[in-house]
């Protein structure tokens, strides 16, 4: 409990200090702003382990393509939110429009040319999501999205969303499911308090290539990525007992 408390403090803290100091980056090239919120988050991992005793293991790396796609994940944490960052450095997330009026970070994320959408708006917003995903392809860019469209607890199953179906069948590029049993180590909450040590594990599924309908699609999707996930939760739980 104390470990968490004193992480959450450290995590305002830093993020209060990282976005005053890094303010004038938002002016530079995108490569730049991109390579300061990677250092950002790498000291945030090490204090989540130094404090926290939570680590994270990535499987599945030979399977992210050489080309553009499209990560489809499951959302458990902002565990995986930080990881992603360093792992799919030249990617875009979609993000909720609230984020963009956070002080300071708004600006980074504006910077980094994030996509922001507005979920009241219904198939608007998938329009959206799609126009402004086609730019970021051809910017040689790959998009980051959770097709639940919120963060869930382990084992939780919530509804996919159709955004995921747009982006598959206008795109054209492959679709990377990515399974996760992070909820387990550090809960939906940005700030919760309770944190628990162990390994959190990551795994990169198998790429979806186009050609695929939107039915049979979303039911290898999810198939995919729940069925992992839960194998992930069950292995965790198999180890701490």
């Amino acid at each position: 409990m104390i470990s968490s408390l004193l992480f959450n403090f450290f995590l305002i803290l830093w993020e209060v200090l990282y976005t005053l100091i890094a303010l004038p980056v938002v002016l530079f090239p995108i490569h730049v702003t991109t390579g300061f919120l990677v250092c950002s988050v790498r000291v945030v991992l090490l204090m989540l382990r130094l404090l926290c005793g939570v680590k994270y293991e990535i499987r599945g790396m030979e399977n992210i393509p050489r080309q553009p796609f499209i990560v489809a994940s499951k959302h458990q944490s902002p565990f995986e939110t930080f990881i992603f960052i360093l792992l799919f450095r030249n990617a875009v997330f979609i993000l909720k429009r609230e984020l963009k009026w956070i002080p300071f970070i708004g600006l980074h994320l504006m910077a980094l040319r994030m996509i922001f959408i507005n979920r009241s708006d219904g198939i608007a917003s998938i329009r959206y999501i799609v126009k402004l995903a086609k730019m970021r392809i051809r910017e040689n860019r790959s998009i980051i999205i959770f097709p639940e469209g919120t963060r869930t607890a382990a084992k939780q199953k919530v509804e996919y969303r159709p955004g995921i179906a747009a982006l598959y069948s206008v795109l054209s590029v492959p679709v990377l499911p990515v399974a996760l049993n992070t909820g387990l180590f550090w809960p939906k909450s940005m700030l919760s308090i309770r944190k628990n040590p162990g390994k959190a594990v990551i795994e990169i599924l198998p790429p979806i290539y186009p050609g695929l309908n939107k039915d049979e699609f979303l039911k290898n999707l999810e198939r995919a990525i729940e069925e992992k996930s839960n194998e992930l939760t069950t292995e965790k739980t198999s180890v701490a007992n």
